[in-house]
């Protein structure tokens, strides 16, 4: 019955692609909001989950400002489901039709370093065009993922995402291989943003203790990374900014545990900054606060 759920599944998210594929743009961005809506209303666990986070972040804003954030970011991700959908459409070159870059000097200044470079990015915006648009700039290039339990479903994804170039590695015993590949100067893009369970460590995030991963930090300690941070801004008119930081180095000062607390919360602050300016483009569903501190 699970390989049956999964199948269908797969078929609808198919014939979604193969619609949107054959409408335009906006026509296709009113779908993707339409099921972003309908998902609001008929995911009840990711919905309350959205709404308590929002909750405790956001605790001077109204009832109807909670669900109003909560709303838009289902809305977002319906929107990004639809473009994502799309992505076999465009020619590697046609990218920029819809995605412009504030900080291309940045990310050049990278690349040409002769290191590795670490890309930390967050389920935010359209996530799913970064990876896209940086095969633009180098050939060099895998991103960190998790596969999904729907092994259809999964191998969708995974053909969208590497249709323009550049390589999966799979989140499960990754850490050698994300070593190795900025050792030998390939660019890797890690999402940072969720829950690290029990081997994260402890820092206030949006003002409320959560586990963060250390792992882009120890990777880029140890593979002497130059480090961006990236994030995909969705606009009014859904075009899409992706804006790229100053690179970064972390340096070891001899305390090593020290180093990897200052310079993921330095990460962590980056991500809160833009949540802040734009709550309804983060992905709120996600259980953030899961593991708590004992």
């Amino acid at each position: 019955m699970q390989k049956l759920r999964d199948l269908l599944v797969y078929i609808l998210v198919s014939s979604i692609g193969y619609i949107v594929r054959h409408i335009s743009l906006r026509h296709s961005l009113k779908l993707g909001s339409c099921i972003g809506k309908i998902a609001f209303l008929i995911v009840k666990k990711r919905r309350n989950i959205a709404i308590s986070n929002l909750r405790m972040v956001f605790s001077d804003k109204s009832d109807d400002e909670i669900k109003s954030i909560a709303r838009e970011s289902f809305v977002n991700l319906g929107k990004t489901l639809v473009e994502f959908l799309r992505l076999p459409k465009y020619r590697k070159d046609q990218l920029l039709e819809i995605v412009k870059i504030d900080g291309e000097e940045n990310l050049l200044q990278a690349i040409s370093s002769g290191k590795g470079v670490l890309i930390i990015t967050a389920h935010f915006g359209n996530w799913e065009l970064i990876f896209h648009i940086l095969t633009l700039f180098t050939d060099q290039l895998f991103a960190v993922a998790q596969r999904f339990k729907n092994q259809f479903f999964d191998k969708l994804v995974k053909n969208y995402r590497t249709i323009h170039g550049g390589e999966i590695i799979e989140k499960t015993n990754s850490i050698r291989q994300v070593i190795s590949c900025l050792k030998d100067r390939y660019c890797v893009v890690i999402l940072g943003d969720q829950d690290a369970g029990n081997n994260g460590i402890f820092l206030n995030f949006m003002g409320i203790p959560a586990s963060v991963a250390k792992g882009p930090v120890i990777f880029a300690m140890k593979a002497d990374a130059v480090v961006l941070n990236v994030f995909d801004i969705r606009q009014s008119d859904d075009s899409h900014i992706i804006k790229i930081s100053d690179p970064m180095r972390f340096k070891c000062s001899g305390n090593l545990q020290e180093d990897i607390r200052r310079y993921t919360s330095k990460l962590t602050q980056c991500l809160e900054s833009m949540i802040y300016k734009y709550p309804s483009q983060w992905l709120w569903l996600h259980n953030r606060w899961k593991t708590r501190c004992k």
